[in-house]
């Protein structure tokens, strides 16, 4: 009688983890390597997500933390070309994106240029470092690396373009 109760809740549960395991994920805010077009080979050396007071200290836009909400979820993805170079894409999700970006572009200038471009992303020059901020709805992103400045403003606007398909 024990074994019968055991194997029913073992199905059971194997059954729930089915049910669990074929329910769809939230489509992917992050870039996959192969959406970063520049004719190298990119891999993800890290991805990780929590909130803005999460963030390592590196990845905060030119150290200013006062960009975000402390509590906005955030995600964030490391990527290694095979010559050497970096980016790394932070996507800050459910904050009022607009604001964020007045923020990265107050609190970035003070530490260095700060250039508009065409469409709703800046890039920020401080410490020797390039970071590019654009909006998509209710999501503010920032990609940063040692990439061309140029290469990294298309690779801010794929992670935009890619953002508005994906559902707030």
């Amino acid at each position: 009688m024990n074994r019968t109760i055991a194997i029913v809740i073992a199905l059971l549960c194997t059954a729930c983890g089915t049910a669990t395991a074929q329910k769809s994920e939230p489509p992917a805010l992050l870039l996959e390597p192969g959406q970063l077009k520049d004719g190298r080979a990119w891999t993800v050396t890290a991805t990780s997500q929590g909130t803005w007071r999460d963030l390592d200290e590196d990845l905060v836009p030119c150290g200013k933390r006062v960009i975000a909400p402390a509590e906005a979820v955030t995600r964030w993805r490391t990527f290694k070309a095979s010559d050497g170079a970096m980016v790394t894409q932070v996507v800050v999700s459910g904050v009022e994106a607009m604001d964020s970006f007045k923020f990265f572009y107050a609190e970035c200038g003070e530490v260095g240029d700060i250039e508009s471009t065409v469409g709703p992303k800046n890039v920020a020059r401080h410490d020797g470092e390039v970071e590019v901020a654009t909006v998509s709805k209710d999501r503010f992103v920032v990609l940063g690396g040692t990439v061309p400045d140029a290469q990294l403003t298309l690779f801010a606007e794929t992670a935009r373009t890619h953002l508005d398909t994906v559902p707030s």
